[in-house]
């Protein structure tokens, strides 16, 4: 459930619960020490004992910045939970010079040992930067010394020149928490929309004047005891927000970022108050955003000077004459793909010119697609940016009209059958989005056409077909294979950008998954608008059982575990396109054999997903024919249970154990 409040700076409310003691850093208590599982939770590898996060705005010689202050301490109990002995810890940097700053980094390790706390703690010459992209940076480091009961504690100091970049808070974690608290200490010339998302009410929730008194510019006490000068005097707002017994957030599978889901609250900054008295709106409307843009240097502006250029290459390079419209951009769509390397970065704004990156012919997504709608106008083909959120980059909350929540753009080209373009990925067709895209909406950025959303998604199913013939030798009763497997649409786009058309990756693959594979050859591969094609033979050595034959005719590629763990699920599960599996398979049985026992055939077909699977026998040849076909790229939470049950029923139906019994 995802809830949105406003946060006007000047509320003062107050809910009655205790507040908790604060906790100071390297303080251990007993009671920790003695804590082997959590009692709401005892299958949890770990639990959160307590993270506390403190914001606050400090003098700067610009004015304001703001201090983030966050302090955890985990207890780890099992060796599942020791991915929490990493840490990451994000900053922003913007690319002209200004950038957040980590400014100090604590971390100790704990661990109880002989009667005694021994405390370890981190080396800082480990700690090391890592680029995530061209705006953000991490600062990572591991505690030292983990085992299961260790206690880790880390604290941390991070200030900001961005006021938008009001740091955001998470009270869910992979495994529990037991306490989250995060205090944030506004100044009344900065004011936010406040949204939680999952929280229907706090543990705890105060919002009061602090004691001091603070000032901006120049002002001091006269003789008569007012105030002269022409600064302000002022107070922060303290707002503080607790949660507890926070449940971990499990069953990551299907989903599009978890940030669409995990109980958090962020803040947007909405408007700008002077101490001198004027005031600006950062709100904006999606309509004033697109004009916006349509005028920005990086995009509508790079998109007009990359028409100069499109011109020369339409009129010298290529010759779209005497072609439909269709045509016409099929053509300009491949030349892109053909001519232009993505660098991997996302965003929607170029990050150089439109000269530049002609020379380069490498960019990011902006600089390609942007250049691709210039391409396609300057041949006269309708066609519009249309910007948007990748899948981890979360949804577009379309109630609050943010610059930030979009970080990427396509093309929508307006032939007789619409279809939106990325310039980004030559291993698909012209006419599919790389599936991060494919994440609910999009806006049209353009003067003409204003607030108009358009839908990001995909009902084309991708079908994988699995021929598999399978002999066994009289002799060693071991088993030799066929297998052929075509896969289209976006499961053969999986398998052509996961392989890149090798081989011996592929043979690799295959080999862990079945046996020892002796031969292996691919079709299709820069056949893109075609099936792609993996075809392989090779042996494996069956299960003995006595004078019998222990044989799992699909080969163990259909689906065998069942990502769907919990009992209930609060959001969709998401798989991005709907997909069909297919299974036709041959086993000859040997002179001297029979099957014990055939298993029965079973049927689902409904709207929401089919499984079916058939076994015959006709002299000594056993045919097996299955599917299972899930019908939709989205399946909301009251649908769960159900595709939980269809693929529990998939697993155990796809994964039976055939015996050949000497007769």
């Amino acid at each position: 459930m995802k809830n949105t409040f406003i946060l006007l700076v000047l509320s003062i409310c107050l809910q009655a619960h205790g507040q908790e003691t604060k906790r100071e850093f390297g303080k251990i208590t007993q009671e920790e020490i003695k804590l082997r599982t959590y009692k709401k939770d005892f299958k949890a590898g770990g639990v959160v004992l307590f993270d506390i996060g403190e914001t606050k705005f400090i003098d700067a010689d610009n004015g304001y910045d703001i201090r983030f202050t966050r302090h955890k301490r985990i207890k780890i109990f099992k060796k599942t939970a020791f991915e929490h002995a990493e840490v990451s810890i994000p900053f922003y940097v913007d690319g002209y010079g200004k950038t957040e700053k980590v400014k100090s980094i604590e971390a100790t390790t704990y661990n109880y040992e002989d009667g005694n706390l021994i405390q370890q703690q981190l080396d800082p010459t480990t700690v090391y930067e890592e680029k995530v992209n061209s705006r953000w940076r991490n600062k990572k480091f591991v505690f030292p010394n983990i085992q299961e009961g260790s206690i880790v504690e880390f604290k941390y100091v991070l200030e900001t020149p961005f006021h938008f970049n009001l740091p955001d808070w998470t009270f869910q974690d992979k495994i529990p928490t037991i306490y989250s608290e995060y205090e944030v200490r506004m100044i009344p010339f900065y004011e936010y929309v406040f949204r939680a998302q999952g929280i229907s009410k706090f543990d705890y929730k105060q919002s009061v004047l602090a004691k001091e008194k603070r000032k901006w510019g120049n002002i001091s006490d006269s003789k008569f005891g007012e105030k002269i000068g022409s600064g302000v005097e002022f107070q922060d707002y303290v707002h503080t927000y607790v949660l507890k017994d926070v449940p971990a957030f499990k069953d990551e599978s299907f989903i599009s970022s978890i940030n669409d889901y995990i109980i958090k609250i962020d803040f947007q900054l909405s408007k700008f108050k002077s101490p001198t008295g004027t005031s600006r709106d950062i709100i904006s409307t999606w309509s004033k955003l697109t004009k916006a843009l349509v005028k920005n240097d990086k995009f509508g502006k790079y998109q007009k000077n990359c028409a100069r250029i499109a011109k020369k290459i339409l009129e010298k390079d290529l010759d779209i004459s005497g072609l439909s419209t269709e045509e016409k951009s099929i053509k300009i769509i491949e030349y892109v793909k053909d001519n232009f390397n993505w660098d991997g970065t996302y965003s929607k704004y170029a990050s150089m010119s439109a000269k530049a990156f002609i020379t380069k012919k490498s960019g990011n997504a902006a600089d390609i697609n942007l250049f691709l709608l210039a391409m396609l106008k300057t041949a006269k083909i309708e066609s519009h940016p249309v910007i948007l959120s990748t899948r981890s980059h979360g949804k577009i909350d379309g109630s609050y009209p943010f610059d930030h929540f979009t970080n990427y753009v396509i093309v929508l080209v307006k032939t007789v059958s619409p279809f939106f373009a990325d310039g980004t990925e030559d291993l698909l067709p012209y006419n599919r989005l790389p599936t991060r895209c494919l994440n609910e909406k999009g806006l049209i950025v353009s003067e003409d056409v204003l607030d108009k959303w358009v839908r990001l998604e995909n009902n084309i199913p991708s079908l994988e077909k699995n021929l598999i013939a399978i002999e066994i030798d009289p002799e060693s009763l071991n088993a030799s294979f066929n297998v052929s497997i075509q896969s289209t649409e976006y499961d053969a786009y999986s398998y052509r950008s996961t392989y890149k058309n090798d081989t011996t990756a592929l043979h690799d693959f295959y080999s862990n998954k079945i046996g020892e594979i002796e031969a292996i050859k691919t079709l299709s591969y820069n056949e893109i608008t075609q099936p792609y094609s993996i075809s392989f033979e090779g042996t494996y050595e069956t299960e003995k059982l006595g004078e019998n034959v222990v044989i799992n005719p699909f080969l163990n590629l259909a689906m065998s575990k069942n990502l769907l763990t919990q009992k209930e699920r609060n959001y969709p599960v998401d798989f991005v396109y709907p997909s069909n599996e297919l299974f036709e398979i041959t086993l000859a049985i040997p002179n001297g054999f029979k099957i014990a026992d055939i298993p029965e055939s079973f049927t689902v077909d409904n709207d929401l997903a089919e499984v079916k699977i058939n076994y015959s026998i006709t002299e000594n040849l056993l045919k097996v024919e299955g599917n299972y076909n899930f019908k939709k790229p989205i399946y909301v939470s009251d649908e769960y249970s159900k595709i939980k049950y269809y693929m529990i029923k998939i697993i155990e139906k796809f994964n039976e154990q055939l015996v050949l019994e000497k007769t």
